[in-house]
């Protein structure tokens, strides 16, 4: 009999849980007995007469453990389910779903403890059920079985204690939290120390975690032991003493605190690093935690992965506890950024396959060797870096070997550059690495040669080699040396791997173990998991990539010689723009470096045919015009009057707002001191929790309390009660991008009624506690100010990109700011609107600060105001909302014809505006 037949009774009383049922059945890797889906449905029409969702919960249950668990265990969750369920529904399916994890387990001691905890707690009320028996299953499920025993006896005690409903309460809520707040690799010795707290005295729990919030989450575990145990001490003199001394609230704590803490976190170093990084690389590239990056990402080469970048930032450790000391920690956090810094200094991902292919076929040493660049690799969704990885028999081989090569590169160039820094980094490396040799039983050649290439490990002196690999070796570094002497580009690293793999190939292989090399090989570790990540750059910039890509087919067939990585370096040091003169100076640097010999000469380039808005992003932009100031864009604008757009009307100048040195900044938040720290506070809170609790729903996580209360009454009252019982739990996330576009016309060096004050110098405060509010609540956010003087004169100044930290630049971007000229609101919002268009937030915010209507000559009234309006409409339609903030203004029923009526905010004293404009900005993104 089908396992289909022997659900037919199922599908009868449930169809929707008969489809669910059966799809995890067909899914089962194994085959599914008849009698065990007999039992299934037995069980479940048994669970369904009594409750639906215990029913349910029932069916979910047996349908995981199928296949999954032993004869025994799943004999053992019928007698369990049977047994609680006749105590009533809810226990019941509190037992079905909880015990499915352990009983996967297969751990018979660890069913003892669960089953005597469980009791303990249901003693206490099924109230104190839920919650942490749900985080008991994630930690079942993460099989981090440290934390789930230290957890399950952690409950088992909590609750044995004599407590009122409310301290039950309380902690079947909160302990849960806690342990979801802990660090997975610190978890299971955390939890052990707050089950020693509670066990003492239930009192410390809440100063425990106190504690742990304010720094004791990254003590050592000898080091968490130790300050426990002076806690306790303390207890036996008094509660208040050992309290204060467990939350960190008195100084002896924090001293004793200090001294045993060597773990570093990256909140500690992060703005030294990213100064390091601006200053040395003049890149907007900052430092971000590596736990924004998706888990596998981290752990890609099977080993844990301390440092990886993709362009905009470089990612580290939330935390460093790697050795014994605090100086030691942090010293390992400016090492790997400092050697990820070289990456991006030297240029190796401007590494362009088509350069590497020319480049291999003219070496003397790869002539005669196979060296294919398959075509059909040509994928626009793969780097170049990955391409040429895949035209070698093993991939994951040339991959290690470019790292290799790559890595010694970068040594060279660093200690040509920076002798120091190499001097402090490189022990580093090679010490880890030497660790690593004690711990690894096989050495493999290639590790060997990673030794000796990237670290300049002189290996003969731990390992010892055969003469075989010795002269390899020895070889290798040989042709190394000597090509990066000529030429030290990222390209000769491909050349170098062309030339070594058939000798690691001869070292890896013999002839009747070639093929297995292709299934079986493993890469090779690093110390720290550094490697390069040529995927995370590229996804990164997948747009710059596509639109290089296609501007350089076109070039081609034009019969122009252009690399693609030329181009894309252009595209991204503009963020996305190219004007024909970058183009004519990449084509005049390519022809001139083909014979170094011959003297540089001018050539005449006619680029009139090339559409440039066709490639980036379909801007209305063709940059004839350059300007020593920063690029040029031509949009179209909207005339009334023909009812039609005029074609490349308006020219706009891009340019950096200048750097004015002035303590405006500080000043203001000096004098702002405590509006500063309301705006942090209530910025802070519209940072989402992760969860929210919505209540009234049909179906759900957990009953709600009061609806069941309600439905009693009611019933009882003789009335028809609702059926909305339960409280659905919704994860909640928060996507803003917020670009903030200011007038700077000459209006606004009015200055305000009864003051000496500017009106600018209002707006000016104004923006810098919006900056400092964006940075508590973690809005990606940009600022620009625009004026004008005629339609071929919108200037469009840079104050803050999405990409720049706020650092002492951008704020003597702010001191700057100064009154311009006149106001063509339309263009300057189309050139905002294609800056926001690059952005990928889910919700993408324009907000307009102006003094008063769009004037500028030829630009007024009616005329004006239809432009501005056909803008707002077009950013709209690609998803932008944008909102105005009309300052210094009585009000005009003709701003709703402009913005529309529920999209601007009139404010007529604009020394309100540095509150109003953030409670605006909080109203527009509560979401």
């Amino acid at each position: 009999m089908k396992t289909i037949d022997t659900l037919t009774q199922l599908h009868l009383a449930d169809p929707e849980l008969f489809q669910a049922v059966k799809t995890s059945l067909d899914h089962k890797a194994v085959s599914v007995s008849k009698e065990d889906v007999a039992i299934l449905v037995e069980e479940t029409l048994w669970a369904l007469s009594m409750e639906i969702s215990f029913g349910q919960s029932v069916a979910k249950g047996y349908a995981d453990l199928i296949g999954e668990a032993s004869s025994e265990n799943f004999y053992r969750y019928r007698e369990l389910i049977r047994r609680f369920g006749h105590k009533g529904p809810t226990l019941g399916r509190i037992m079905a779903e909880h015990l499915v994890p352990i009983l996967k387990q297969g751990d018979s001691k660890f069913l003892k403890r669960f089953l005597k905890t469980f009791m303990i707690m249901q003693s206490k009320g099924t109230y104190t059920l839920k919650d942490p028996l749900d985080e008991l299953s994630t930690l079942l499920n993460e099989k981090d079985l440290d934390s789930a025993y230290a957890y399950i006896d952690l409950l088992g005690d909590t609750f044995l204690r004599e407590m009122s409903y409310v301290q039950c309460q309380n902690f079947a809520y909160n302990i849960p939290r806690a342990i979801r707040s802990f660090s997975v690799s610190r978890r299971a010795w955390q939890i052990k120390q707050l089950h020693r707290v509670i066990k003492a005295d239930h009192r410390l729990f809440d100063p425990f975690l106190l504690g742990m919030k304010k720094g004791l989450y990254l003590l050592s575990q000898e080091a968490l032991d130790d300050f426990v145990f002076l806690t306790l001490n303390k207890l036996n003199q008094k509660f208040k003493l050992a309290a204060k001394f467990l939350s960190l609230e008195s100084k002896l704590s924090i001293d004793t605190y200090s001294n045993m803490q060597v773990t570093v976190p990256l909140s500690e170093v992060r703005q030294q690093l990213n100064n390091y990084l601006q200053a040395r690389t003049s890149l907007s590239i900052s430092v971000k935690s590596l736990s924004n990056l998706p888990g596998p990402i981290c752990k890609a080469y099977g080993q844990e992965t301390f440092v990886c970048s993709d362009g905009k930032f470089i990612y580290l450790p939330d935390e460093i506890s790697k050795f014994s000391t605090k100086d030691e920690n942090k010293k390992l956090y400016k090492c790997l950024a400092r050697l990820e810094a070289g990456l991006y200094e030297f240029s190796t991902f401007d590494f362009d396959l088509e350069k590497a292919t020319e480049k291999c076929l003219k070496s003397e040493g790869v002539k005669d060797r196979r060296c294919e660049f398959n075509p059909i690799l040509n994928n626009e969704h793969v780097s170049d870096l990955k391409r040429f990885f895949l035209s070698f028999p093993v991939p994951e081989l040339a991959d290690d070997l470019f790292t290799t090569f790559e890595h010694g590169r970068i040594r060279f160039l660093l200690n040509r550059r920076y002798p120091g820094l190499i001097r402090q980094t490189l022990p580093v490396l090679q010490q880890e690495a030497l660790n690593m040799i004690k711990q690894k039983e096989h050495r493999d050649d290639v590790f060997l040669l990673y030794l000796k290439i990237a670290l300049n490990i002189t290996i003969h002196k731990y390992v010892d080699l055969d003469k075989k690999t010795a002269a390899f070796i020895k070889q290798m570094d040989k042709q190394f040396k000597t090509a990066i002497a000529v030429d030290p580009s990222v390209e000769t690293c491909a050349e170098l791997v062309t030339i070594a793999l058939p000798c690691v190939d001869m070292l890896l292989n013999t002839s009747e173990q070639h093929e297995n090399l292709e299934e079986n090989y493993n890469p090779i570790p690093t110390p720290f998991g550094w490697r390069l990540r040529p995927d995370l750059f590229f996804m990164s910039h997948l747009n710059f990539e596509q639109m290089a890509a296609k501007l350089n087919a076109q070039l081609a067939n034009k019969g122009y010689k252009v690399y693609k990585s030329d181009i894309r370096r252009k595209l991204i040091e503009n963020k996305g723009i190219i004007s024909n003169e970058d183009i004519k100076s990449i084509l005049f640097n390519n022809q001139n470096t083909k014979d170094q010999n011959v003297p540089k000469r001018e050539i005449s380039i006619d680029l009139s045919w090339l559409d440039l808005s066709q490639f980036l992003n379909e801007r209305a932009l063709t940059p004839l015009i350059s300007d020593d100031n920063g690029p040029v864009f031509w949009y179209k604008e909207w005339d009334c009057n023909l009812n039609d757009y005029l074609s490349t009307h308006t020219r706009v100048l891009d340019k950096s707002m200048p750097e004015v040195s002035d303590d405006f900044y500080i000043s203001t938040l000096k004098q702002r001191q405590g509006l500063v720290q309301n705006i942090r506070y209530a910025f802070e809170l519209l940072r989402p929790e992760g969860l929210i609790r919505l209540r009234q729903w049909v179906e759900g996580d957990e009953f709600d309390y009061r609806a069941l209360l309600d439905f009693a009454m009611d019933k009882k009252a003789g009335k028809i009660p609702s059926d909305r019982l339960y409280i659905k739990h919704i994860k909640q996330t928060r996507d803003v991008a917020v670009l903030l576009l200011v007038d700077l016309s000459r209006s606004t060096s009015n200055t305000v009624y009864n003051s000496n004050v500017t009106i600018l110098n209002v707006e000016k405060e104004a923006i810098v506690l919006f900056c400092e509010a964006l940075q508590v609540v973690g809005d990606a956010f940009a600022i620009a100010g625009f004026s004008s003087t005629g339609p071929l004169g919108v200037d469009y100044l840079r104050i803050k990109d999405f990409e720049e930290n706020l650092d002492n630049r951008v704020k003597q971007r702010i001191n700057a700011m100064a009154p311009q000229r006149n106001t063509r609101m339309g263009a300057a919002i189309r050139h905002a609107t294609c800056q926001l268009e690059t952005i990928s937030s889910k919700v993408r915010l324009l907000i307009i600060l102006s003094d008063g209507f769009p004037n500028d000559i030829d630009y007024k009234h009616k005329y004006a105001i239809e432009d501005t309006r056909k803008a707002i409409f077009e950013a709209r339609s690609k998803n932008i909302f944008t909102h105005a903030i009309t300052v210094h203004f009585a009000g005009d029923p003709k701003l709703d014809d402009l913005y529309g009526n529920v999209h601007h905010n009139v404010i007529s004293d604009v020394r309100e505006l540095p509150d109003k404009l953030l409670r605006i900005y909080g109203s527009l993104t509560r979401h």
